[in-house]
């Protein structure tokens, strides 16, 4: 598997999500918030999926890119339970990425796509940050500023 499909395979698991593409990301919008999803070359054959969180009212324009929201996360790190299926799926030079990437297709279906939704709302952010797992990620301090007077 090549970039462009492991890519394409992934946003196309995530538009029958009910996410929309957005030039190379996927995002979905609830009320005020934004939430993008999109992918990022790692070191060797490794590729990273990327989470990312924007509030309106936080200060900034909204986003073009994962890398300037308010809250930025690979996704394994969202799901640890699904870590090393996550990273396999995104190995493209493994013998195993194939089953991996099948794998995460169905968990996107299933479970993942559903929960990075719920974390895109003010509702869910506020429950995941009482939860303690934004910690594995990127969270600006704008972010805590907004999640500290909303909790």
């Amino acid at each position: 598997m090549n970039r462009t499909a492991f890519k394409k395979g992934l946003f196309e698991a995530l538009l029958q999500q009910g996410f929309v593409r957005d030039r190379d990301l996927m995002r979905v919008s609830h009320d005020r918030m934004v939430t993008l999803v999109g992918v990022q070359k790692g070191f060797g054959s490794q590729w990273f999926i990327n989470v990312g969180f924007w509030f309106s009212g936080g200060g900034m324009e909204e986003p073009g890119s994962v890398e300037q929201t308010h809250l930025y996360f690979r996704l394994e790190r969202l799901f640890p339970q699904h870590k090393e299926t996550i990273l396999a799926a995104g190995d493209l030079g493994d013998a195993g990425q194939p089953e991996a990437y099948q794998r995460l297709a169905e968990l996107i279906g299933s479970e993942i796509a559903t929960n990075v939704k719920r974390l895109g709302t003010e509702e869910g952010l506020v429950e995941a940050y009482r939860a303690r797992r934004l910690e594995g990620g990127l969270v600006t301090k704008v972010a805590k500023e907004w999640l500290l007077t909303v909790s």
